[in-house]
């Protein structure tokens, strides 16, 4: 690995992670070189699916990028003892072992680095020698000076060893915490697809499908602090009063809530949800005793913990305060209007005097209800970039009397002209530099940029 090479869009390479504590090699081709300010290489894996279809990008440090290596002769045979590399196709890299014997028809015993230590038989297409990337040069092995003929084969038995390791296992069915602005506090269920390494997933939802093709499952990649087990099921039916902290299912989601009355004899409750200040009514058997996973084990929530997620409400917007409200009319998902706040109304609603929008007759400013939760401060003021925007980096658009969520998919030559995607219509259009600011979020009541 080296970190002062300069990485071309196009260049093939592979991107180095650890994975059950062994070293893992994934193909990749640079989309765009490191940019000043991220000083990152934005990659596309080759073999990585998102979506079913889509094909993962992510940003990667330099240091753990290194070119392509040689491709292997096609009559390279390995003996007992050699370092190299095996192709896992589920995973789409290659992992790093040791052949331990030789068997008939071209096959292998490889076993694996890591913490597993497991053993597997490989075909010779899926093998090649394993080299490292040392001062711009791929250092050779013994089986690079000359090729060496197959051992005499031997029948083995394929055994797997295996350790216990505290991460999560391939296919194995979790739940994963929401980032998504919309859905922060909601738990989604997933099920473990790959194991990425730098404690990262790629997890297929049980729920949800890609839009393009609803026969394709929606996958995503996430950290394995958004990860936990699925819940224990109560052992016996629990019956529920006005406090209980409890999981609601709404939407193919579980919600964090309280009980604030319970309906029907007990058979549905009306439920508070502390990320959106809703109350929603939801039947018993949607309901579940809320547990947090912490430090490897389930623990009921305390009082205090509550009174604490009760304090990260959202914050209460002032008569006169600016701020800006987001549509959730159809067609206009992920757009923000500039308003002001006119008076609260209870019941986390406010009345709201749009600043760009008039009334039918255009006589006057619009005025509308709006819930808390599609209303955030003003954006702070971005002091004016001395650089550029750069590819896939994530913009507000001024289009139709809104800013609207998007990412920067194209550049024109002189930098003045860019192609901004909208995830939530999927549009392409281009705008003008000075029609673009960075996209920041409001979260927790603070803001920050919105993750590439």
């Amino acid at each position: 690995m080296i970190s002062d090479r300069f990485w071309r869009g196009g260049d093939g390479v592979e991107v180095e992670r650890v994975v059950s504590g062994a070293a893992a090699y994934f193909p990749a081709n640079v989309v765009s070189a490191p940019s000043v300010r991220k000083k990152l290489v934005w990659v596309e894996y080759e073999a990585l699916m998102v979506g079913g279809s889509a094909r993962m990008k992510e940003y990667v440090v330099p240091t753990r990028i290194r070119p392509s290596p040689p491709r292997e002769l096609l009559n390279t045979r390995f003996k007992a003892g050699d370092d190299v590399d095996v192709f896992r196709d589920s995973e789409g890299c290659w992992v790093r072992g040791d052949v331990t014997a030789v068997l008939e028809n071209s096959r292998y015993i490889v076993e694996f680095e890591g913490e597993n230590r497991s053993e597997s038989e490989v075909h010779r297409s899926n093998l090649r020698l394993h080299r490292d990337w040392v001062d711009g040069n791929w250092v050779p092995s013994p089986l690079q000076q000359g090729n060496v003929m197959e051992s005499t084969p031997k029948s083995l038995k394929l055994k797997i060893k295996f350790r216990r390791r505290d991460e999560y296992e391939k296919g194995a069915t979790v739940e994963v915490r929401s980032e998504e602005e919309a859905y922060a506090g909601s738990w989604y269920c997933a099920r473990i697809i790959s194991l990425l390494g730098d404690e990262k997933y790629i997890v297929e939802h049980l729920r949800f499908r890609s839009d393009g093709d609803e026969t394709i499952p929606l996958r995503d990649l996430v950290v394995a602090q958004n990860i936990r087990p699925v819940p224990p099921p109560p052992v016996l039916s629990p019956s529920y009063e006005p406090g209980d902290e409890v999981d609601a299912w709404v939407n193919k989601r579980w919600w964090i809530g309280r009980v604030s009355k319970v309906l029907g004899g007990g058979s549905k409750c009306l439920i508070y949800f502390i990320s959106t200040g809703e109350e929603t009514i939801v039947l018993h058997f949607n309901l579940r005793p809320r547990k947090d996973w912490i430090n490897g084990r389930w623990v009921n929530p305390s009082k205090v913990q509550w009174k604490k997620l009760k304090s990260c409400e959202r914050p209460e917007f002032k008569n006169g305060m600016m701020v800006e409200v987001r549509s959730d009319e159809p067609g206009y998902e992920g757009s923000w209007y500039s308003a002001k706040i006119i008076s609260c109304l209870g019941d986390n609603r406010y009345a709201v005097e749009y600043q760009t929008l008039r009334t039918e007759d255009e006589r006057e400013l619009l005025k509308e209800e709006a819930r808390g939760w599609d209303i955030r401060p003003s954006p702070p003021q971005v002091i004016p970039r001395a650089c550029r925007y750069e590819l896939w980096e994530h913009v507000d658009a001024w289009f139709n009397d809104g800013w609207w969520s998007g990412c920067v998919y194209k550049i024109n030559s002189d930098y003045t002209q860019y192609g901004v995607y909208f995830n939530t219509t999927n549009e392409r259009l281009e705008f003008a530099y000075s029609e673009l600011r960075p996209c920041q979020v409001w979260i927790k009541g603070k803001w920050s940029r919105a993750q590439e």
